[in-house]
C-alpha cells in the first residue's frame, strides 16, 4: 500500500536532511514550492512539515519559514550512509569525520559468520571506528568482510578513513553492486568500551543497528554493527493500524 503523501513528503526531506543535502541552518523549500511540486493542498505539506517538528529535524522561524536544526541528533544507519557516498562521494555529511581505532583480519565471531555466510572462526575483514560530529564522538561502529576482500579490497586493512564509504569501495574495486539490505535493531546497556569510547556515563543505554547488504546474485557483501548513544533519531515508520 502506498504511503500517504505527507508522509512521502516527510520522507523525501527526511532523506535530503540525512544525507547531508540540507545541511543545519539550510532553508526548506516553502510550503508554496512543496504544495506546487508534489501537486498536493497546503494542509498535507503543513501535515509534512509537522512530522519533521516532532522528530527534532527541522523549525519553523516567523518570517524565514523552516530550516534545519542545528546539530539534529541523528544516528545515521550504513544504508543512509551508502546512499549519501552516491549522491556526494563522500560516506561522511559536513562537520562529520571518523577515527579508525582498527582494521585488520580476524576470526569471525558467530554473529559475523551467520551475517557473512561463512563459518565460526573463519578468517574475516573487520574495521572499526568512532565516528565524530566536531569533538563529540557520535557512534562506533564495526564493518567486516569475507576475508578475501582484504586482497580485493586492500584499503580495508590500513587505518586510514574511507572518504566513500567501505561498501562502495568494495563496489568500486569489485564490481558488486549492493542490491538489497536488511536491518534490525536492539536497545541494551552500553559496555565498558562503548563508555570509554562515545565518553558516557556508566551505566547507560545505546541503540545497536545490525545491517547485511546482500550483492545483485544474493552474496553478503558487508556486514555492519553500528552503536549510537541514548537520544538520536534512528528512523521513524508510520503505518496504518486496523482495517
Amino acid at each position: 500500500m502506498a504511503l500517504p503523501k505527507y508522509d512521502r513528503i516527510a520522507g523525501d526531506l527526511r532523506g535530503r536532511i540525512v544525507r547531508g543535502e540540507l545541511e543545519p541552518g539550510a532553508a526548506l523549500p516553502s510550503e508554496r514550492e512543496l504544495t506546487e511540486r508534489w501537486s498536493v493542498a497546503r494542509a498535507t505539506v503543513v501535515r509534512a512539515l509537522d512530522v519533521l517538528r516532532q522528530e527534532g529535524l527541522i523549525e519553523t522561524k516567523q518570517g524565514t519559514g523552516s530550516v534545519v536544526r542545528e546539530r539534529t541528533p541523528l544516528a545515521r544507519t550504513a544504508g543512509e550512509r551508502y546512499a549519501t557516498s552516491l549522491a556526494t562521494g563522500h560516506v561522511y555529511t559536513a562537520g562529520e569525520y571518523a577515527e579508525i581505532v582498527s582494521a585488520e583480519i580476524v576470526p569471525a565471531p558467530a554473529d559475523v559468520a551467520t551475517g557473512l555466510d561463512v563459518g565460526t572462526g573463519d578468517r574475516v575483514v573487520r574495521r572499526h571506528r568512532v565516528t565524530f560530529e566536531g569533538e563529540a564522538p557520535v557512534a562506533t561502529s564495526y564493518s567486516w568482510f569475507t576475508g578475501d576482500m582484504g586482497e580485493a579490497a586492500p584499503r580495508l586493512l590500513q587505518r586510514e578513513r574511507v572518504r566513500e564509504g567501505t561498501t562502495r569501495y568494495v563496489e568500486m574495486e569489485t564490481g558488486r553492486r549492493p542490491h538489497t539490505a536488511r536491518d534490525w535493531w536492539a536497545a541494551r546497556l552500553a559496555t565498558d568500551e562503548e563508555v570509554e569510547l562515545l565518553r558516557l556515563d556508566a551505566p547507560t543505554a545505546v541503540m545497536e543497528v545490525r545491517h547485511v547488504v546482500y550483492d545483485e546474485s544474493g552474496a553478503a557483501l558487508a556486514y555492519e554493527v553500528g552503536v549510537n548513544p541514548a537520544g538520536r533519531w534512528s528512523r521513524t515508520e508510520e503505518y496504518r493500524m486496523g482495517n
